[in-house]
């Protein structure tokens, strides 16, 4: 078929399917198919162009090692979400220093993960329960997954859920909570991790009734100092989108655990951190669940820290959207929090663009939950079509309203030379860590999360048994 059939074909193609994109969106492709390593898009096709125009002798959009400041920033605008472009004045700043990185990079996993997957017999129920899963590798070979599958959405999501992440990830956070425009900023420090329980060699899935435990302390400031939590995600939830995580919190002005109200908990947790006290108040509004007593308030669950990370595929109608490429700081190469707490966020705090960026194939899915609970009521996701990995997340209201813009920061294992090596990360393969994250709150201002410098080979047997123990908790550990 030649050029312009091709071209036609898509066009027809992207009608059929009802897409529907803004001129704000780079051109929906047919399949989801990743072009080789190095292939750098051209000028993206304009209505009525004729894509042969466009021949070797017609300069990339990009070029690996250029940079990208703001006079030129018009160049992004086809490889943004929508939200993110109409939020330019957010995430991009007079300044900025953004690095274009390889285009379509490869990242390698471990062997053991690739074959997991290889072998991988897992299916789905027609309320997106996930079946006959092993608990290692992902779900679905991205390969396979046809974009006029009903339940692409669905697979799509549940390989977001699973996607390979090491060990799990440890260290330090800070999270920025951004208000007024940059001019009022608030510091929370401490340590987190996530220990996956399954799909991690030399631990026994068969004695294991969890996915994984979570959990971290809060350091700084006063009001949040001593905050300890656990939670354990149970095996269960991949068939039952409402059952349960255990959720345990030490509040030290309590000197108490106490145990969080039965909650299925749509992702990673993080307790009320800046509500602990009364003195707190209540700054922000974008609470899962509001509780009048500080003590319970400091147990519900908050979207400020660790959104982004994971979330319930089945607790949600997930559907696929299209492909198209983006651009996104997968590998970052910048630093910050905890090895340099002054690098620049531009003048609203929420500013990434001074790192490294590479053009991504994405695929977009959106999720409507199932049951509205607290205050998001679906979810947008662009997700790394060879890595699985979140690269942009836009969540809405019941009433439809923009609720949350966020940008996911990662870093690849594999080229860090002083990165722990073990059996899952090694030179050239490994995880991408989530080194950060912005995320824009409607209305609110936002929030950053910066942990750039977590690691994710296995913890020792000493840690692991404190990560999974609530009687540490007395101890605020």
């Amino acid at each position: 078929m030649n050029a312009p059939m091709q071209h036609l074909a898509r066009l027809l193609a992207s009608a059929a399917l009802g897409l529907g994109l803004a001129a704000a969106y780079a051109p929906a492709l047919p399949a989801v198919e990743v072009p080789p390593r190095g292939s750098c898009p051209p000028y993206p096709l304009q209505p009525g162009q004729d894509e042969a125009l466009f021949d070797d002798a017609v300069p990339r959009d990009f070029r690996y090692g250029e940079r990208i400041p703001i006079e030129q920033l018009a160049r992004l605008r086809n490889y943004l979400p929508r939200e993110v472009w109409n939020l330019r004045d957010t995430f991009f700043y007079e300044g900025m220093e953004m690095e274009i990185g390889p285009c379509h990079r490869r990242y390698p996993v471990p062997g053991f993960f690739a074959e997991a997957t290889a072998a991988s017999k897992a299916r789905l129920d027609e309320e997106g329960n996930l079946l006959d899963y092993s608990g290692t590798g992902l779900p679905f070979r991205w390969e396979e997954i046809e974009d006029d599958d009903p339940m692409a959405g669905w697979k799509w999501a549940w390989n977001y859920r699973y996607r390979y992440q090491g060990s799990g990830y440890r260290g330090e956070f800070r999270i920025l909570h951004v208000l007024r425009r940059g001019r009022t900023v608030e510091s929370f420090t401490g340590t987190f991790y996530l220990l996956p329980l399954h799909g991690v060699p030399g631990v026994k899935k068969d004695t294991l009734h969890e996915r994984y435990w979570a959990g971290g302390r809060f350091l700084s400031p006063p009001v949040s100092r001593g905050i300890a939590w656990r939670q354990a995600h149970p095996v269960d939830a991949d068939t039952d989108p409402n059952r349960s995580d255990e959720i345990w919190v030490w509040l030290p002005d309590a000197r108490r655990v106490r145990r969080s109200a039965p909650t299925a908990i749509d992702g990673v947790y993080l307790p009320s951190h800046d509500r602990a006290s009364s003195a707190a108040g209540d700054r922000f509004a974008m609470q899962e669940f509001e509780a009048p007593d500080p003590s319970i308030a400091a147990t519900e669950h908050t979207r400020r820290g660790l959104t982004g990370l994971m979330l319930r595929p089945n607790a949600y109608r997930f559907g696929f959207m299209r492909s198209q490429d983006v651009i996104a700081p997968i590998n970052s190469a910048n630093f910050g929090y905890p090895s340099r707490k002054d690098r620049n966020y531009g003048t609203s705090g929420l500013s990434v663009a001074t790192d490294r960026w590479e053009i991504r194939r994405a695929v977009v899915i959106r999720g409507v939950r199932k049951v509205v609970e607290g205050k998001i009521a679906s979810v947008t996701l662009w997700l790394d079509a060879l890595t699985q990995q979140p690269l942009y997340m836009i969540t809405s209201k019941a009433n439809n309203h923009l609720a949350e813009v966020g940008i996911m920061v990662g870093r690849f294992s594999g080229d860090d030379a002083i990165h722990p090596k073990w059996q899952g990360s090694g030179k050239g393969f490994g995880t991408i860590l989530p080194v950060g994250a912005t995320f824009y709150v409607s209305g609110e201002g936002g929030w950053m999360r910066e942990s750039y410098e977590i690691r994710s080979d296995p913890p020792d047997a000493d840690d692991r048994s404190d990560y999974t123990s609530t009687i540490k908790l007395q101890r605020g550990r």
